[in-house]
């Protein structure tokens, strides 16, 4: 078990923003905010009710990560993987 899963997120310094967040993916903001819109990144929602506004947890996104990479070498090592 890797140390970002035995910690739980400290909502007052782990939030980063969308910006942070694909440079960590190491995708654009645009492909960030796809993979947001589709679930596969857990967002804290803020602000008014339907304006869209979220923050990111960066030990969730790298939670994301990792389990991404899991996913990858057990695929690459040949077995079933249900994501």
């Amino acid at each position: 078990m890797c140390e970002t899963e035995k910690k739980a997120p400290e909502p007052a310094t782990d939030w980063v923003p969308m910006t942070e967040v694909a440079r960590m993916l190491g995708v654009s903001a645009k492909t960030a905010r796809q993979r947001a819109r589709a679930g596969e990144l857990d967002h804290f929602r803020h602000g008014v009710a339907g304006c869209g506004r979220r923050k990111y947890s960066r030990t969730l996104v790298r939670r994301a990560i990792e389990h991404c990479w899991e996913v990858a070498i057990r695929r690459q090592d040949g077995a079933d993987v249900d994501d």
